[in-house]
């Protein structure tokens, strides 16, 4: 399992193409062989009120949490953290150019005794499909 959720300023949404943020981060998770493909889940949120740092409108950002079950080594949390970062950011420098703006993501791991999927038949449907 594996679910990234991103909140974004308003005022990116015209220019980054978000749509095809969500595809680049699901794409890169799922070369990661890391997850399985079934627990790929990228979704995003647009946020309209906050208060940034002094308050120019022009400042725009994407705070990413990617949630994980448990059982992945340091090494590998850090290579995804890696990844992902750099994908999300490779997809927003050339879509944001200088507009004050700030990208971040934390890693998350999940409680696998405090995290339920008992209804979820989307492994054996992507297997069928395969």
């Amino acid at each position: 399992m594996a679910h990234i959720s991103f909140e974004y300023s308003a005022n990116i949404e015209a220019i980054a193409e978000l749509d095809g943020l969500c595809g680049c981060l699901r794409d890169t998770m799922r070369d990661s062989g890391v997850f399985p493909l079934g627990g790929v889940r990228v979704r995003g949120t647009r946020v309209d009120v906050h208060a940034l740092a002094n308050s120019d409108p022009r400042i725009g950002f994407v705070d990413m949490v990617l949630r994980m079950g448990q059982g992945r080594d340091q090494a590998t949390r850090e290579q995804v953290c890696e990844d992902i970062y750099s994908a999300a950011e490779q997809w927003l420098k050339p879509r944001l150019g200088d507009q004050p703006f700030a990208l971040s993501l934390e890693v998350i791991e999940i409680e696998k005794s405090l995290s339920e999927k008992r209804y979820n038949n989307l492994h054996g449907f992507l297997q069928a499909q395969a």
